[in-house]
């Protein structure tokens, strides 16, 4: 019995193993089938592809095997920098390192750069190391480390400026700046700034200066600087919006709105936060449309546009409209599988907790806005928690509890001067006035209102002068690009394009004196031309006309013979034989039955030829004309005369003025108007 158990252990052992070994073959396949299938193409083009293409196509497949197969994605990694590198493409070369990255999960990335690090180590390529530190600092900043951030970006900077890498240069200055920035230490992030669009401008990197200028306009706005901010936003959105990047032209929009919305023009806000709406709403349209499914960061973004909308309807009172913004903003950012960061989360807790303080949920409130405030001091944002702590303390002077109100207004503007942000030292002296009021402490309240008063004329007030550090450094910024220009250079270059600008402006206006002189002789020729042609026909149409009325003539002349011959037989009938008789009369009245048949036939063929549709038009206009009165038409076309066609009808001249008045009342003629002028004109 103890052997058959232990043989169906043993079978039971191997089927498990059998089944385990399946399932992992079946789990597998699809995943090295589909992480195949993608690059299939790029293998093909990678095959013919030389210089920057070839870098291309070895950044494509890095992207698609650095997930599922990382010892590829490393081969080919490297071939591309080092390929970057020998051309001399250093934009291809930091877009190599972006590449490799993991974009949802820093730690990864950050062990994958340091990794590349100790690969390069000795190598002589310095700038693939700089550009390695940067992305390291960039993926701690992600990480919230901020000291880690600006240590690696300092390490970048430095290997960039001794090798000359202007690229890196300003890349590393921005990343500083987005440190600082975070760090709400907006006066460094700043100087950063600066110098990054300074590498930018003077190496003609129109997109990453663009970059710069927007980063500019968001550190303006936090110093509450709103006049300069906008004005760098807006130059930055005419770059975005000329090459079509609709999502940098979103987020331009998108901030112009934010400091209306600080400097209280909420009708402008509202109108740029809805065309950053519209923009996103679009491209995530389009990119359905063309089969894209991962789109988690553009519905963050359509959380942002709803939150911001929130705040200006909370300013405007219109809570219903505030309540459902920022609830959708906040689900949005909190749904399963959402990207938003844990300062976007807190963006859409303290929206939301204004709003239930607005409509009278204080319990609510207070929930969301001390989650917000939690979340800002763990990122150190000093300057978005000061504004959750406002809004506290106002949540605990509603429920009648003023120490700890008292406590978070002057923590709030503790924070809000640290880190020199104007809007938030602003709203600390408004609420710490208002609750001196309240407590009926009148002295003081008088006094907060007074520094609440100058702060915002400060802000607000476009003659005021800015502060004294932002100005030393835009100061220091344009000492050292006068310093570096070459003014005989510029001078030069600047004549040199004066005289060529004259010498193009005579050659053009040379060639434009001639084109007009050819114009003129040319139209000329062409109306002596037309001239001529209009005479021949004309002197051709009287030729027809003489010949036709010689027709007529002729007809006549025949008419004359055979009437004569006709009669000439009646006298001559009594000397004929009675056999003869009966043959005799049936010719003479045949002779006068088609006396002009014929001819008349004859005649309105040639007629028909020189006037081609006069017949056509005159059947067609005026259909009561009888066979005769045609025939009278025709000859009065040829202007002749009454008696003229008297002596050609055989009729008397009477007879014709007669058909002439019949015609008249038939064609609706006033009697003023001369007959054959009207003929003619058919």
């Amino acid at each position: 019995m103890e052997r058959i158990v232990f043989h169906r252990q043993i079978y039971r052992i191997w089927f498990i193993r059998i089944v385990a070994i399946l399932l992992f073959t079946i789990m597998h396949l699809p995943i090295k089938a589909e992480a195949r299938l993608a690059p299939d193409s790029l293998y093909r083009q990678l095959e013919t592809a030389e210089g920057k293409e070839r870098v291309l196509v070895l950044q494509a497949l890095v992207a698609n095997l650095k997930i599922v197969d990382s010892v590829e994605a490393y081969r080919y990694f490297y071939d591309a920098i080092e390929l970057a590198e020998d051309l001399n493409l250093n934009f291809d070369l930091k877009n190599s390192f972006e590449s490799i990255r993991i974009k949802a999960s820093p730690q990864r990335s950050v062990a994958r750069y340091k990794k590349i690090i100790d690969e390069l180590r000795g190598k002589k390529y310095p700038r693939q190391i700089g550009f390695a530190y940067s992305f390291i600092g960039r993926e701690y900043l992600n990480l919230n480390n901020y000291d880690s951030s600006e240590y690696y970006q300092n390490k970048a900077l430095s290997i960039f400026t001794k090798t000359n890498c202007e690229e890196g240069k300003a890349l590393a200055l921005d990343r500083m700046g987005q440190v600082f920035l975070i760090k709400n230490q907006f006066l460094d992030a700043l100087k950063y700034y600066y110098q990054a669009l300074q590498v930018n401008q003077l190496n003609g990197f129109e997109r990453d200066a663009a970059g710069s200028l927007y980063h500019i306009g968001l550190a303006q706005l936090y110093l509450g600087n709103y006049h300069q901010a906008v004005d760098f936003i807006i130059k930055s959105l005419g770059y975005w919006e000329k090459v079509n990047n609709r999502p940098n032209t979103w987020n331009c929009n998108e901030l112009i709105g934010n400091i209306y919305i600080q400097s209280g023009d909420f009708q402008r806000a509202l109108q740029f936060q809805r065309i950053a709406l519209a923009i996103r709403q679009k491209h995530i349209r389009i990119a359905t449309e063309a089969g894209i499914t991962n789109l988690r960061v553009n519905y963050l973004g359509i959380a942002y546009s709803y939150n911001n909308i929130a705040e200006v309807y909370l300013h405007t009172d219109q809570l219903d409209s505030a309540y459902y913004y920022a609830l959708h903003s906040y689900q949005i950012k909190t749904d399963e599988g959402s990207v938003a960061s844990v300062r976007d989360v807190a963006n859409s807790e303290l929206n939301l907790g204004d709003i239930y303080f607005a409509l009278g949920n204080t319990d609510s409130a207070y929930h969301l806005v001390n989650a917000a405030a939690e979340k800002y001091k763990s990122l150190q944002n000093w300057s978005d928690y000061s504004m959750a702590l406002y809004s506290l303390g106002k949540i605990e002077l509603s429920l009648k509890k003023p120490l700890p109100a008292r406590q978070h207004f002057f923590e709030g503007l503790e924070h809000a001067r640290q880190v020199q942000s104007k809007q938030s030292i602003l709203e600390g002296y408004k609420v710490l006035s208002k609750m001196y009021l309240e407590n009926k402490d009148l002295e003081k309240a008088y006094d907060y209102y007074v520094k609440y008063a100058m702060i915002k004329d400060s802000i607000f007030n476009r003659e005021k002068s800015d502060a004294i550090e932002e100005i030393q450094i835009r100061y220091e910024v344009d000492k050292k690009t006068a310093q570096i220009e070459d003014q005989e250079l510029v001078i030069g270059q600047k004549q040199r394009h004066i005289k060529t600008a004259i010498i193009v402006g005579v050659i053009v206006t040379v060639l434009l004196v001639l084109l007009i002189v050819f114009i003129i002789k040319t139209k000329r020729q062409k109306e002596a031309l037309l001239t001529k042609e209009a005479e021949n026909l004309r002197q051709d149409l009287e030729l027809k006309n003489r010949e036709l009325v010689c027709n007529v003539s002729n007809i006549y002349t025949k008419n004359l013979v055979i009437n004569k011959v006709a009669k000439s037989l009646q006298r001559s009938s009594a000397n004929f034989k009675q056999s003869n008789m009966e043959l005799v009369q049936e010719i003479i009245s045949e002779l006068r039955q088609n006396l002009d048949e014929t001819s008349w036939h004859e005649f309105e063929y040639r007629f028909a030829r020189v006037h081609e549709s006069f017949y056509e038009t005159l059947d067609a206009q005026f259909p009561d004309l009888a066979p005769a009165e045609r025939k009278v038409c025709a000859m009065l076309k040829l202007n002749m005369s009454s008696k003229e066609i008297a002596a050609i009808t055989m009729v008397r001249p009477e007879s014709v003025d007669t058909a002439r008045s019949r015609i008249r009342k038939k064609l609706g003629i006033d009697k003023d108007e001369n007959l054959s002028a009207f003929l003619n004109r058919i």
